[in-house]
Parts: C-alpha cells; structure tokens; sequence
C-alpha cells in the first residue's frame, strides 16, 4: 500500500508529520494530556501509521517509475495487475491517474 499527499499550500504540518525514509505518517489531534504522551481526555491523540511507500510532494514521474511500471509492464506480458485509487473527493486519484491534458511532463499513469 503506497500513500500519495497531496502538496497545499497551507499544509497541516504542525499537525502531521510525513516522514517519506521510512514510510510513516504521524498525526497528532491534540495536544499532550496529563495522562501522558499521546492521551487527551483518556482518548487517544497521537496516530502513526506504516506503509509500503510513502510520496509527498512527488513527481508524476516518480510514481510511474516507483510503483506502475513493474504493473503495467506485467500486464503488457499477459499477466493479471492492477493499480487503484482511493481517497476523499478531491485528494487527487484522478490526477494520479490521468494526469494534466495540457502538459506532457505532468501525464498520469493511465497516458504512459
């Protein structure tokens, strides 16, 4: 499982903590309770989570390169792949996907 952010210009990065050498997100949904690190309220407040690969701010290149190739070059081979997109309305699957029309450098998986 490969997570791909998407860049904004007003990123939570006071919030969450995109740490791409080993693949992990940390968020943090509040601030440290008495209970001790990571505890609000007797409630969690601190999340990590590992994947496979994580891409932020990356190249549409990059993620061609590092993760659809080896897919589409199997598929090409006759062998069964596929590649999926998941998120929130607007996080960018279709970008990922299909790419900008108008410019050759920013094409998704789907042209290449």
């Amino acid at each position: 499982v490969c997570v791909r952010t998407r860049p904004t210009q007003y990123f939570a990065q006071d919030n969450i903590y995109i740490d791409e050498e080993h693949s992990t997100i940390q968020i943090n949904t509040g601030a440290l309770g008495s209970d001790g690190p990571g505890l609000l309220n007797n409630k969690q407040s601190n999340f990590k989570f590992k994947f496979d690969h994580v891409f932020h701010n990356t190249s549409q290149a990059a993620v061609y390169d590092l993760h659809a190739r080896d897919t589409v070059q199997s598929v090409v081979d006759g062998i069964n792949g596929a590649i999926m997109t998941y998120g929130q309305t607007g996080s960018g699957k279709t970008f990922t996907m299909m790419g900008d029309a108008q410019s050759y450098e920013h094409r998704g998986i789907a042209p290449r």
